[in-house]
């Protein structure tokens, strides 16, 4: 059986500077119609910044879908449309936070929350940081404070709900697997 739905119409509800909504007619796989609300987002970039001391750079700043602060790994959208996302990450680690990286790859792209968002970030590694200025060059609406955390630190701060970032989650996921990885490699 198939499961794909055929899109028979869309109509924009709302064009932002972030996202765009659009109400979409679609015929299900059992041929009945069916409507689905859809973010559109020219995608996102964000980073796993791993100091010499083996710690991970962290982002504090207001959120204010949720209302409060959130901690996060640095991040951004895309929003020139002939970056490359390397260097769109490049631009926003700059921005926020005044560091720039040596030695950066790309780990994965991954979908924030597909049931009505087509947004998709990518996630890159870097390291051998070097800070720029003790002011990054950040937008005049955003405000964020920087902090070092190590692996076991980062794992608390998820574990008790400080941060509840999933692209931080999946970043700190994947940092975990990488220091497992290494001592395994390290017992051989």
């Amino acid at each position: 059986m198939s499961l794909n739905e055929q899109e028979i119409s869309r109509e924009t509800i709302f064009t932002g500077r972030v996202i765009d909504l659009v109400m979409e007619q679609v015929e299900l796989p059992n041929g009945k119609k069916a409507s689905r609300e859809v973010v559109l987002h020219p995608g996102a970039v964000c980073c796993l910044a791993i100091n010499q001391d083996n710690k991970i750079l962290l982002v504090k700043q207001w959120r204010e879908p949720l209302k409060k602060i959130s901690i996060e790994i640095p991040a951004g959208k895309l929003d020139k449309a002939d970056d490359s996302q390397l260097d769109a990450m490049k631009r926003e680690l700059d921005e926020e936070t005044g560091y720039k990286a040596e030695y950066w790859a790309k780990i994965i792209a991954f979908n924030s929350s597909p049931g009505f968002s087509n947004e998709e970030l990518t996630l890159f590694y870097c390291d051998s940081l070097t800070e720029l200025s003790d002011k990054s060059s950040m937008d005049d609406d955003e405000f964020v404070e920087k902090m070092w955390v190590s692996l076991p630190e980062t794992k608390e701060m998820i574990a008790n709900g400080e941060i509840v970032d999933l692209k931080t989650i999946y970043a700190v996921s994947y940092w975990e697997n990488m220091q497992l990885r290494s001592t395994l490699n390290e017992q051989e």
